[in-house]
């Protein structure tokens, strides 16, 4: 069974990132939020800080964002964002 679903990244100027993850972790106004494939669709606002994807070869990605919201539905998590960079 194929355990990743599809992230996407937004921002006003460009489609910053599409990938695949198995577990997606990001900064809500109440807390931290985690989100794996088959997750019921929902709409979460997003406050400023780290997003964290776990890839589907074990390895974890990081980036900084902006607030914004996340929508997710049919194993695929959108988030849109004003500004996005990828921590090295």
């Amino acid at each position: 069974m194929n355990a990743a679903f599809t992230v996407d990244i937004f921002t006003p100027e460009a489609a910053a990132l599409q990938t695949e993850a198995t577990y997606l972790s990001v900064q809500a106004p109440d807390g931290g939020f985690g989100l794996m494939r088959g997750h019921l669709p929902c709409v979460i606002a997003l406050v400023a800080g780290e997003i964290v994807l776990t890839l589907p070869d074990g390895g974890k990605k990081t980036y900084r964002c902006s607030d914004g919201f996340l929508e997710m539905r049919d194993n695929r998590a959108e988030i849109f964002v004003n500004t996005c960079e990828e921590v090295r």
